[in-house]
């Protein structure tokens, strides 16, 4: 019964390694896209602070 779970599984990521290649270089090129937006955002965000003077310092 084990025996029998274990190799489904095997099958199951034998066949997503075979899809794995197609994908290729683009789901690095989105990562990078997803990351530089936040960045973006989040700079934004902290110099919209600053404007408000909402900006922690600890001196």
């Amino acid at each position: 019964m084990f025996r029998d779970i274990f190799c489904a599984i095997g099958n199951s990521f034998q066949h997503l390694f075979e899809f794995i290649p197609m994908i290729g270089e683009y789901i690095n090129y989105f990562f990078m896209i997803v990351i530089f937006v936040f960045l973006v955002l989040w700079t934004v965000k902290m110099f919209g602070h600053r404007k408000r003077g909402e900006e922690h310092a600890s001196s």
